[in-house]
C-alpha cells in the first residue's frame, strides 16, 4: 500500500485518547502514514471517530472515501426515549449539526453512507450489517502495555484484586460486592480501582461527580477496603504487580455494555493476571476459545471462583497462561495491522 495523507477527525485533539493510540495511530506510526486533523487538507481517505459531527459527515467529501470507526456498540437495541433525548442532547451541546432525530439514527445513516465501518467485535458488527456491507472486526492495540509474567510466589499475606476501566462501566462491580464482604471476613483482601478519579453524569462533560463515593455507595460492606488509583499506564502496571486477580463484572441489562469487546480481559492477560468476567457475548467467546474457566454467572459464582483463584496458584497460574497463549495466536501485532491494512485497502 503507498504511503496515505488520513484525514482524522479524533477522540482527543492531541491524540492521546486510548481511541485514537491504541487504535489508528498505532497503524499509521508503524506502516508510515500521515494523519491530518485538519480536514480542509486535502486527503486520501477520511476516518470518524464517534466523536465526529455524524450528521455532518453522513455524505462522501468531495469523492473521498470515509471510513467510521465505530467502536462502541451504539446500534444495540435502546429504550426510546433514552435514544432521542441522547440525540436531542448532542444537538443542543453542539456536537452534532442539523435537526433533531434519535442518536442511533444518527449513526445508522454515517453507517450506510461510509464506505466502510469499523468496530470491536464479531457480535458489534451483527449490528452493524443492515447499515453497511463492509464492517471490519479490528479490536485496541494494547503494545504500549508490557506482557508481564504469572507471578506464581506471590508472598504477599494481603490478596490483591484487581478493576480497571473507566467509571461508566464501574456499577458492574455490584456484582461482586457480596463475594467480597464474605472473602474479606475470612482473610486479608483489597480491592484496587484503576480508574479516573473523577467522572461526569451527562454527556461525559456535565455535572462532575466523585469516584470514590460511588464505589461506596455500590460496594458498602467491601468499600472499606477498596481503593481508587488514577488511571495511567504505570499505576496500571505496578498495580497489576501487586495483585492476585482481576475482575470484570458487567452490568448485562445495559446494552451497550451487553455488547462491549474483550479489550479489557486481554488486557489484564497482557499483565500476567489471572481474570473472571461476566458472561457477555464477548467474554463467553473468547474464553471458550481460549479453553478458559473464567465466566461468573451469579453471585455464588462469583464468590467460589474468586476464592478459589486466590488459593490455588496453580488455578490462577493455568488461567493466565492459557490467556497469553490466546493473545500470541489471535491478538498479537502483527495481525492487527493486516486489518487496518484490509479495511483502508477495501476503500482505496
Amino acid at each position: 500500500m503507498r504511503k496515505l495523507r488520513i484525514g482524522y477527525q479524533p477522540l482527543s485533539s492531541d491524540l492521546s485518547q486510548p481511541g485514537d493510540r491504541r487504535r489508528v495511530v498505532f497503524w499509521a506510526n508503524h506502516r508510515g502514514h500521515e494523519i491530518v486533523t485538519d480536514l480542509t487538507q486535502a486527503t486520501d481517505v477520511i476516518l470518524l471517530s464517534e466523536k465526529a459531527d455524524l450528521n455532518a459527515f453522513s455524505r462522501k467529501v468531495a469523492g473521498t472515501p470515509i471510513i467510521f470507526d465505530l467502536v462502541d456498540a451504539y446500534l444495540a437495541p435502546e429504550n426510546g426515549t433514552k435514544d432521542w433525548l441522547r440525540g436531542v442532547s448532542k444537538i443542543l451541546t453542539g456536537q452534532i449539526s442539523g435537526p433533531p432525530k434519535r442518536f442511533t439514527k444518527f449513526v445508522e445513516d454515517l453507517c450506510s453512507q461510509s464506505s466502510a465501518v469499523i468496530c470491536s467485535s464479531p457480535e458489534q458488527q451483527e449490528t452493524i450489517r443492515p447499515f453497511s456491507n463492509n464492517v471490519h472486526v479490528i479490536l485496541d492495540s494494547h503494545d504500549e502495555l508490557p506482557m508481564l509474567p504469572f507471578s506464581k510466589h506471590n508472598q504477599r499475606s494481603t490478596k490483591s484484586i484487581l478493576w480497571e476501566g473507566m467509571p461508566a462501566t464501574i456499577r458492574g462491580v455490584a456484582q461482586i460486592g457480596e463475594a467480597a464482604t464474605s472473602i474479606g471476613k475470612q482473610k486479608k483482601i483489597e480491592l484496587g480501582f484503576v480508574t479516573d478519579e473523577k467522572y461526569f453524569l451527562l454527556l461525559n462533560k456535565y455535572i462532575q461527580r466523585d469516584t470514590a463515593l460511588l464505589l461506596s455507595s455500590i460496594l458498602k460492606g467491601a468499600s472499606g477496603f477498596s481503593t481508587v488509583i488514577p488511571w495511567s499506564i504505570r499505576n496500571l502496571v505496578e498495580q497489576a504487580m501487586l495483585s492476585d486477580l482481576a475482575v470484570i463484572p458487567i452490568d448485562l441489562s445495559k446494552p451497550i455494555q451487553y455488547l462491549k469487546p474483550e479489550n479489557r480481559l486481554l488486557i489484564m492477560w497482557r499483565l500476567g493476571l489471572p481474570c473472571l468476567t461476566s458472561p457477555s457475548p464477548a467474554y463467553l467467546r473468547v474464553a471458550k476459545k481460549a479453553k478458559v474457566d473464567s465466566i461468573c454467572d451469579s453471585p455464588t459464582e462469583w464468590k467460589s471462583k474468586i476464592a478459589e483463584i486466590l488459593e490455588n496458584r496453580d488455578r490462577a497460574e493455568e488461567n493466565a497462561t492459557l490467556g497469553q497463549a490466546y493473545l500470541r495466536e489471535f491478538h498479537n501485532t502483527d495481525l492487527l495491522l493486516e486489518r487496518w491494512d484490509r479495511t483502508f485497502e477495501s476503500v482505496l
